[in-house]
């Protein structure tokens, strides 16, 4: 708490005033971590009708948050996160992030829940592998990962379209 009152600026009573606990504060930073992630994916999700701009976007925003906001990626994806609240959270943000794929999923394509969360989970996993290639692979920077994976993603998807 020393160090985070520190590079706050404040006092340790002053952060006390705010977060009883070390946990209090961790738990904060998760929950606004999420919600500026969740802000973000709502942004792009919501920002086209079109399906296959939509499936770039919401890469695009995704990648992007992960090396704008390296910190808040950690907190959320990255940290061994062995306390039940906090992984309660995270978990709850996953599943949050996963209705939202899905809803845009089922929305253009004739897939039923069960089939639209396999593919969802599919999808958002293949994103967090490709998170990982981007942290050690400098030759592919974040436009290349979002033209390769939309361009996979897309080219299975259309194949389930209705519209």
């Amino acid at each position: 708490m020393d160090t985070i009152a520190e590079a706050a600026g404040v006092s340790k009573p002053v952060l006390y005033q705010h977060f009883a606990s070390k946990q209090d504060l961790y738990l904060a930073l998760i929950d606004d971590s999420a919600a500026h992630l969740e802000s973000t994916l709502d942004a792009a999700i919501g920002s086209t009708f079109d399906p296959h701009e939509k499936v770039r976007a919401t890469y695009r925003s995704y990648f992007e948050f992960v090396v704008s906001h390296r910190e808040e990626f950690v907190i959320l994806f990255n940290s061994d996160v062995y306390e039940p609240q906090a992984q309660e959270r995270i978990r709850n943000l996953r599943d949050r992030s996963a209705s939202r794929v899905m809803t845009a999923l089922k929305s253009y394509t004739g897939l039923d829940d069960i089939q639209a969360r396999m593919l969802c989970r599919t999808l958002i996993g293949t994103a967090e592998v490709v998170v990982k290639q981007l942290e050690t692979t400098p030759q592919i920077d974040v436009d290349t990962a979002v033209s390769l994976l939309t361009q996979m993603s897309w080219g299975g998807l259309q194949s389930f379209t209705t519209k």
